[in-house]
């Protein structure tokens, strides 16, 4: 696929010409940082927050680069556009649907609400990009019905998409010289605990942890060591696996077993069910509904009357490119 770039003669006459732009709304003596005694204020920052360069937006093939508030204006515009299709279509989000996906997601992440106010995001605010992203999914399955049925079938029919492969809980000592092999046998040997060792020998960085590795899918691993811990039951360490560093060099590895979790097919529940069902209707929906061919009509047709002129000079000729290249 072809990589297509804005040229940037555009963007950086643009620059020149909102260079004297209104600083944004916030306090400007407000302090940021201090390095080395220096203050970078509030007005430096936001600024420079603005119109920071090499920064840009992909859009499938395609990646625009511009300052920063013009992207963010960008967003909002094509936000507001979607949400106008999504009423001309008679598929704008209620607030019932609003609330009900709210709920899947907390169900999902009962942590969701406390993460996002966190960041000193608003509860309004989350339902509003819920909203949007509702109205995205309505729009894009626009006039797709999937029935229980065929989420059952598309279940049944690729079994290896919902299943949980064979995975393996490890903690790993790696060592590089003959020498701190033998080390580290006798420790073990000794009865000494392999955290304990890890610390004490291991050269990985794991070793902070006790060589705590994670849990992965046995498959990951390569064949020697899918060999040596198919070897070993639970609690027990590995024979030396030898491994091949970057600059050609070699490091031997060894692991002990914390736990091993078979196979497991994933349960058809009301969640999995929602997926399924979404996924199809996108995958139906992609096929029927032409949406980039609808928005780019809506874009083309739409009175957008941006009051910043710099930034309004800036979106004309984005858009003429946008459209140009989408065409």
């Amino acid at each position: 696929m072809r990589k297509i770039e804005l040229k940037k003669t555009w963007f950086a006459a643009a620059l020149l010409l909102i260079s004297g732009a209104a600083v944004a709304q916030v306090d400007p003596a407000r302090t940021i940082a201090v390095i080395n005694g220096e203050e970078i204020k509030g007005a430096e920052y936001y600024r420079k927050m603005e119109f920071l360069g090499g920064v840009g937006k992909r859009d499938g093939d395609n990646f625009y680069e511009a300052p920063p508030g013009f992207l963010t204006l960008e967003q909002l515009i094509t936000e507001r556009l979607v949400l106008q299709l999504a009423k001309q279509k008679g598929a704008f989000p209620t607030d019932i649907e609003v609330a009900a996906e709210l709920k899947a997601r907390t169900e999902d992440n009962p942590k969701l609400l406390t993460e996002w106010t966190a960041l000193g995001r608003t509860a309004e605010e989350l339902n509003a990009l819920i909203r949007y992203e509702l109205a995205q999914f309505k729009i894009s399955s626009f006039g797709i019905t999937v029935t229980d049925q065929e989420v059952e079938k598309f279940y049944k029919d690729n079994p290896t998409m919902y299943t949980v492969p064979k995975q393996v809980k490890l903690r790993v000592i790696v060592v590089e010289k003959d020498a701190d092999k033998t080390a580290v046998d006798t420790a073990l040997g000794a009865g000494k605990p392999f955290p304990d060792v890890a610390k004490q020998l291991s050269v990985d960085i794991s070793r902070a942890n006790g060589g705590e590795y994670g849990t992965v899918p046995l498959a990951m691993l390569s064949t020697p060591a899918r060999t040596a811990v198919d070897a070993v039951k639970i609690g027990q360490a590995t024979s030396w696996v030898s491994s091949q560093t970057a600059d050609g060099g070699n490091r031997f590895v060894k692991f002990q077993v914390l736990d091993i979790l078979p196979e497991k097919k994933l349960e058809l529940d009301a969640k999995l069910r929602r997926g399924i069902r979404r996924r199809l209707m996108l995958d139906r929906g992609t096929v029927k509904n032409d949406i980039r061919k609808e928005m780019n009509a809506l874009r083309a047709k739409a009175k957008i009357d941006i009051k910043e002129p710099q930034f309004a000079e800036i979106y004309k000729k984005f858009i003429e490119q946008y459209l140009k290249q989408s065409g």
